[in-house]
């Protein structure tokens, strides 16, 4: 696979994430498709393929949708307080700030490959 050119100055991080087939995350666990099929993200400036990515469809989807609503029914979240949720929104927003720099650079990868 094709990955990013060597002008691009990303964080090791991001390099490393992006040079594996990404999966999607379902009911806590990494999947591939169901169907096998994947897509490619492609950098723009160059045309190079960024990542592989996993190409959910409806089986999938309707996977994901029953692990949400298990995971809301069944699990913590519909229990806890505002507060506590609010901590833990709290500790989300610390580790985007503690990354900051490689969350920019993916999220930047991912905007410019649509």
């Amino acid at each position: 696979m094709s990955m990013a050119t060597s002008t691009e100055r990303l964080h090791p991080d991001v390099q490393s994430f992006v040079s594996h087939p990404r999966k999607m995350l379902i009911n806590g666990q990494w999947a591939d498709a169901q169907s096998g099929k994947t897509f490619s993200t492609f950098n723009p400036a160059t045309g190079e393929v960024i990542a592989e990515v996993a190409e959910g469809d409806k089986p999938d989807i309707d996977l994901a949708v029953r692990a949400a609503r298990n995971a809301f029914e069944q699990g913590p979240w519909r229990k806890m307080t505002p507060s506590d949720r609010g901590k833990i929104l709290w500790r989300l927003a610390d580790l985007l700030e503690s990354n900051l720099e490689e969350f920019a650079q993916l999220e930047s990868l991912d905007k410019a490959s649509r």
